[in-house]
């Protein structure tokens, strides 16, 4: 560009000065048509996806040397779920961190993660996922949507918060919980004896206030990022699931870039995924401690009653999944997933 901007001035006999202010404007064209801007949205905030948000855009801004400005909008800034992955696909949004449920709508292999009872712990369920003939199905499950998925990472196991006490199993029944709104989290509600409300995350601790629901299932970081144990002074750790996380990027918008910094961004995503779900694990042991301190009474079952549990409700995913067509494939990739860390 340059050398056509140099020999069209030559040509006109243009002066020097003259001839160097266009080789400047030219260099400056070029710089700005070299620097992109990212903009990582999420829904929540000061949790695990805040954190592995921001550290997705410091790599992202760090390895490509500034080529690319990235800005971190979290507490659903930039609209809800479905209007941030509408923004993806258009590529007027560029990246997304979020449980991968909320991508079901793309794809509904995302929800096999949902099913209860098949985690043991944080350890184990980071081990299976991240198994790379796993990955290789999960990651590239919304790609003919238009989303690429950069990583998998367990942000934490589930818990039920409620302002009614819990200290036994017996005490679930008929507690109306706040579920996403799944086959698979209603079907858990019910084999509970409890009442599945589907109701918005982000209305959740609003719901709980004025009675519509008495408790939220998720995970306990991300409802105190959001200072449910105010109001919820009861906790059921039923860890019968694990809330995961992943980083998204616009397709659309990946195209848009150059080669090199396509690398760039969907490498940084991979390398912080075993980093991902060492966040999730710290942001949970503060939370233990951080909703004790404000007076929560938490309760974690004791390991027969814990086993017990997890028979009742493991059978759910192979009820829904297996005799799915869209999900059937993903579900038996993952169910050799745990073989092979079991295993192992």
């Amino acid at each position: 560009m340059l050398q056509s901007i140099v020999s069209r001035a030559m040509k006109k006999g243009l002066t020097a000065f003259t001839l160097s202010t266009l080789v400047l404007a030219g260099a400056g064209n070029l710089a700005l048509a070299d620097t992109y801007k990212m903009k990582v949205g999420f829904l929540t905030i000061n949790d695990p996806i805040h954190a592995v948000g921001k550290r997705f855009a410091e790599e992202v801004s760090k390895r490509s040397e500034g080529r690319i400005a990235t800005e971190v909008y979290p507490a659903g800034q930039l609209g809800s779920a479905g209007r941030q992955i509408e923004g993806m696909q258009f590529g007027t949004q560029e990246a997304f961190v979020t449980p991968p449920n909320y991508l079901a709508g793309l794809n509904p292999g995302f929800q096999v993660l949902d099913a209860p009872g098949i985690f043991e712990s944080v350890e184990q369920a980071h081990a299976a996922v991240t198994t790379p003939e796993f990955q290789e199905i999960y990651l590239n499950l919304a790609k003919s949507a238009g989303v690429e998925v950069g990583n998998l990472w367990v942000y934490g196991p589930t818990a039920i918060a409620s302002v009614k006490p819990l200290k036994t199993l017996d005490d679930l029944k008929g507690l109306k919980v706040r579920v996403l709104a799944t086959k698979l989290e209603q079907e858990l509600a019910a084999k509970l004896g409890m009442v599945g409300v589907s109701v918005d995350f982000t209305q959740a601790l609003s719901a709980i206030q004025t009675g519509t629901v008495d408790a939220a299932r998720t995970s306990m970081v991300v409802m105190g990022g959001m200072k449910f144990y105010d109001t919820t002074k009861h906790v059921f750790k039923d860890q019968t699931g694990m809330v995961f996380g992943v980083v998204t990027v616009s397709s659309t918008w990946l195209q848009t870039l150059p080669e090199d910094l396509r690398t760039i961004v969907m490498e940084a995503a991979r390398d912080i995924q075993d980093e991902a779900t060492d966040i999730g694990i710290e942001y949970a042991k503060k939370a233990d401690k951080e909703w004790a301190d404000a007076g929560v009474t938490i309760v974690e079952l004791e390991p027969e009653a814990r086993k017990e549990l997890f028979a009742t409700v493991s059978p759910i995913g192979e009820q829904y999944l297996a005799e799915n067509d869209k999900t059937e494939p993903v579900w038996r990739a993952l169910q050799n997933a745990l073989k092979q860390v079991h295993t192992n």
